[in-house]
C-alpha cells in the first residue's frame, strides 16, 4: 500500500514538472529580413497575441519578445504580408535565434474615374463649370491712382487690344489656379487613402475584417498628420489606440 502511494506521488511531481516547463516563457531574439533583397526591414509591428503586448523592430531590423509554446507572434509592416510564428513541441532550449523572411505586398488604392475631352479648351470649360473654391488674394500694398476692387472685364474692341489681352490673361490664369487646386485636392486625398486604410489597420493590429471599420472609427487621425507621418510614426499612433480601442473593448 505504501509502495503505491509513492508511485502516484511521484507521477504527480513529474505533471507538474513537464506544465511547469510547458509553460515557460522563452526569448526570441532575431532579425527581419526582405524575402527578396535579404535586407533589414526596421520598424516591424511584433506582437504576441496570447498576451497582447508587442514591441517594433530597429532600424537594422533586429527585435527581442519572450513567448510560451502556445502563443503566436504576429509580424505585420506596411508593404508586406503579414507573418505568423509559432514554436515547435521539441523545443527545449529558453532562447531562439530566428531570421524572420517577409513578403512584400502590393497595396490596392480605391479606382479612380477617368473622363476623356477631346481638346484643352474642352478641359478648361469642364473645370470652369465645376464649383471648386478659390481663395481670395491677400492684399499688399496698395498704391495711390491704383483700383484694387475686383477684376472688370473688359469686353474688346477697336480701340482697346491691352484690355482685351489683359482679360484674357487673366482668365487664364484663374483657370489654371482652378485646375492645380483640384489637382492638389486629390492627389493629397489619394495619398491619405494609401498610407491609412483597412487593409494597414489589419496589417498594424492584426484585428479580424469585423472590427476594422469600429477601430477606425475609434481611431481618428487627422488627414494633415497621416499626409506628414512616416510609416513609423503612423504604426506608433495606431499602437496607441489598439491599447485604449482593447481597454474599452475589456469594459464592455
Amino acid at each position: 500500500m505504501t509502495n503505491k502511494i509513492f508511485s502516484i506521488l511521484i507521477l504527480i511531481l513529474c505533471s507538474s514538472a513537464t506544465v511547469f516547463g510547458q509553460d515557460k516563457d522563452i526569448e526570441i531574439i532575431g532579425t527581419i529580413l526582405e524575402a527578396d533583397t535579404k535586407e533589414p526591414v526596421p520598424y516591424v509591428h511584433i506582437v504576441n497575441r496570447g498576451l497582447g503586448k508587442g514591441t517594433v523592430s530597429n532600424t537594422e531590423g533586429r527585435f527581442w519578445i519572450k513567448m510560451s509554446k502556445s502563443d503566436t507572434i504576429q509580424f505585420s509592416a506596411i508593404g508586406f504580408e503579414p507573418y505568423m510564428f509559432t514554436l515547435k513541441e521539441q523545443v527545449t532550449t529558453n532562447r531562439i535565434n530566428v531570421t524572420i523572411e517577409l513578403n512584400t505586398s502590393t497595396m490596392e488604392l480605391q479606382p479612380v474615374k477617368v473622363f476623356a475631352y477631346k481638346d484643352e479648351a474642352a478641359l478648361k470649360k469642364a473645370m470652369i463649370a465645376m464649383d471648386v473654391p478659390i481663395e481670395s488674394e491677400k492684399k499688399g500694398i496698395q498704391l495711390p491712382g491704383f483700383y484694387y476692387g475686383p477684376t472688370k472685364e473688359v469686353k474688346p474692341g477697336v480701340l482697346s487690344p491691352i484690355s482685351f489681352l489683359h482679360s484674357k490673361f487673366s482668365r487664364e490664369v484663374k483657370e489654371q489656379k482652378k485646375l492645380a487646386e483640384y489637382q492638389q485636392q486629390d492627389n493629397f486625398q489619394n495619398l491619405i487613402k494609401a498610407k491609412y486604410n483597412e487593409s494597414v489597420v489589419i496589417e498594424l493590429t492584426g484585428l479580424p475584417e469585423d472590427k476594422v471599420d469600429e477601430f477606425m472609427s475609434f481611431c481618428k487621425l487627422e488627414d494633415s498628420f497621416i499626409g506628414r507621418a512616416t510609416e513609423y510614426e503612423i504604426a506608433v499612433a495606431v499602437n496607441q489606440c489598439l491599447k485604449d480601442f482593447e481597454a474599452v473593448e475589456e469594459d464592455k
